[in-house]
């Protein structure tokens, strides 16, 4: 009998040590930066948890993120660890410009003048980058700056210029951003540096990439065409960030391949104490739709420069965990701070508390969130919640899940199930990408047309990983035939010898 190769086969190591009961199920995303992109500090944040790497395209060149690409995938390789990789496109962020003696102080009650230009030729005039501001905005509407700390309201439009009174005001800096909550701009979601860093992202095999500043459905259908163009089919993240996205954020989540709450943005561009509902509204989409969703910013904001988490963002990443999110973000905290290996044990050490004492809950597959009428379900829909309930009712040890895609395993996931989920693949990108979503591991497999080989010895191969023991039981869904790609349609239940 054809014997399964271990050369291809992609597992967390740590199974030994844990065992499937102890896997975690969020996961953990790194942003990579000056603190975190030595080989020393990137093998202990992958062996310490680490499920995505995040290369932020707003700073560095592609010199600078080749090399982190190359650096992730060695150590992922050599250790076991998959770890996916996420590029954030930048976006049409706006700026103000260069300014006259390297900062204005803008006071409270005076009016100034939004004029487009890359520097100031006056002291009552602010530059900024966006040249076709007059058609989207309208007098009343308020302009943010400096990530909302100063507040300005447009007064009047003056031909291609926008006068604005200041009703908070500072010391503006240069190049500081600039937001307009309440209009909807017409700026591209794609700029000629994102399209040109998607190329590259491409190129250098990234396992999903996120657009940044999405508005509606369109902004995503765009960047899908763009990428099927090039031959690719890279999922899509929606960073919803700004309040239109949060108006369709249904739509949005039908057509991306997951969402991110990306608060810091939606603080500004919203009430901040809104945030919380919008992050609620958007993991009910996603879970609704069966896409991962990811909760950013200031996760452990304190963490940058102490090396312990304040009680209030232990309380704020185990709130994200409980609303259901498949990932957690830390960004400066891993990028910059001065403890990025302890940042990602902080979060570890939460996500595993709260899942010890949250998946006691009986019933958690049943979430009236994620139901819909049974005469609307597809046979993958069915395959996936009767999955959830046979490992449940069986105490099973694994959802073993054979996918071409990874589609059922995210059928699965959506379900919540406390068993965790297997995805065995042949195809690496797909092995990466599970990465990304809750409870799921991937597993490398290329024998996986050899229907007969791959059922025979998939329990051995799974005892000898550290997965299951013997008397075990798990659930195996998979299409049969394999060789003939056909969608899943068979749930076999398998004690392990």
């Amino acid at each position: 009998m054809t014997q399964l190769s271990p050369t291809p086969v992609v597992v967390l190591p740590n199974f030994h040590s844990i065992g499937v009961d102890g896997i975690r199920h969020c996961k953990i995303i790194g942003t990579l930066g000056p603190s975190s992109s030595t080989e020393e500090t990137l093998r202990a944040l992958i062996l310490g948890g680490l499920n995505i790497a995040r290369l932020n395209f707003s700073h560095g060149d592609h010199a600078m993120h080749k090399k982190n690409i190359d650096l992730v995938r060695r150590i992922s390789a050599e250790t076991g660890h998959p770890v996916a990789i996420l590029q954030d496109l930048q976006g049409p962020k706006i700026r103000c410009g260069k300014l006259i003696g390297g900062g204005l102080e803008i006071r409270k009650g005076e009016s100034y003048t939004l004029v487009y230009s890359a520097e100031q030729t006056d002291p009552k005039i602010i530059p900024i980058d966006y040249k076709d501001l007059v058609k989207d905005v309208s007098v009343g509407q308020r302009v943010m700056m400096d990530d909302g700390n100063f507040i300005l309201r447009i007064e009047a439009i003056n031909g291609q210029n926008v006068v604005v009174r200041v009703e908070e005001g500072g010391l503006l800096k240069p190049r500081k951003g600039v937001n307009f909550p309440d209009a909807k701009l017409s700026l591209p979601a794609m700029t000629e540096k994102d399209s040109k860093d998607l190329l590259f992202g491409i190129q250098n095999g990234v396992d999903y990439v996120a657009l940044s500043f999405v508005q509606d459905p369109s902004d995503i259908l765009g960047i899908k065409k763009m990428i099927k163009a090039m031959g690719s089919d890279i999922p899509v993240i929606a960073k919803i960030e700004k309040l239109p996205a949060i108006d369709t954020i249904n739509e949005i989540a039908q057509v991306a391949d997951g969402l991110m709450v990306a608060r810091g943005d939606l603080g500004v561009e919203g009430d901040v104490e809104k945030v919380p509902g919008f992050q609620r509204l958007i993991l009910a989409a996603g879970a609704r739709h069966a896409k991962p969703v990811i909760v950013a910013t200031q996760m452990l904001e304190s963490m940058i420069e102490n090396p312990q988490a304040t009680l209030a963002e232990v309380a704020d990443v185990a709130n994200a965990v409980l609303d259901g999110a498949d990932c957690i973000m830390l960004s400066g905290e891993v990028a910059s701070g001065r403890y990025p290996v302890e940042c990602v044990q902080t979060m570890v050490d939460i996500i595993r508390e709260v899942e010890h004492w949250t998946f006691k809950r009986p019933d958690r597959y049943s979430s009236t969130d994620r139901r819909k009428p049974t005469n609307n379900w597809e046979d993958h829909e069915a395959i996936a919640r009767a999955a959830c309930e046979a490992a449940d009712s069986l105490n099973a040890k694994a959802i073993v899940v054979l996918t071409l895609t990874g589609s059922i395993a995210r059928s699965i996931a959506k379900w919540r199930p406390v068993t965790p989920i297997i995805a065995i693949s042949p195809r690496p990108e797909v092995v990466h990408r599970m990465s990304m979503i809750w409870g799921v591991y991937g597993m490398l497999n290329e024998l996986f047309y050899n229907t007969d080989a791959l059922l025979a010895q998939l329990p051995e191969q799974m005892k000898k990983l550290g997965l299951v023991a013997s008397g075990d039981t798990i659930v195996i869904t998979a299409g049969i035939p394999i060789n003939h790609v056909r969608p899943t349609n068979m749930i076999k239940i398998h004690r392990i010898p």
